[in-house]
C-alpha cells in the first residue's frame, strides 16, 4: 500500500491465463504474511480449464484508487507444473 489500505479482491484483483489472452479470474489470493513492509499473497492449485497452451501470464488490476488509496505491486512470480 502506497497510501491507504487496499482490500484484496476488491481494490486489487488477479487473473491468470494459459494462452496469453483468455484470462481466468479473479483468482482468490491468500495472505502468507509480510516481509519488509510488503504483503505476500499466493494462489495454489488454480484450475485453468478455459484454454490450453503454455504462454502463462498474470494480469493484475487495481480499482478504487485515489490520492488516499494508492496500491503498488513490488514483484510477481508465476510457477506451474
Amino acid at each position: 500500500d502506497g497510501a491507504g489500505t487496499a482490500s484484496v479482491g476488491t481494490d486489487i484483483k488477479f487473473y491468470i491465463s494459459r494462452d496469453g489472452s483468455n484470462y481466468t479470474g479473479p483468482i482468490t489470493m491468500t495472505s502468507e504474511g509480510s516481509t519488509g513492509g510488503h504483503n505476500i499473497l499466493t494462489a495454489n492449485d488454480v484450475s485453468l480449464t478455459s484454454a490450453s497452451g503454455t504462454s502463462m501470464r498474470w494480469k493484475i488490476t487495481t480499482h478504487n484508487q485515489s490520492v488516499s488509496k494508492d496500491t503498488r505491486i513490488q514483484a510477481v512470480s508465476l510457477g506451474w507444473s
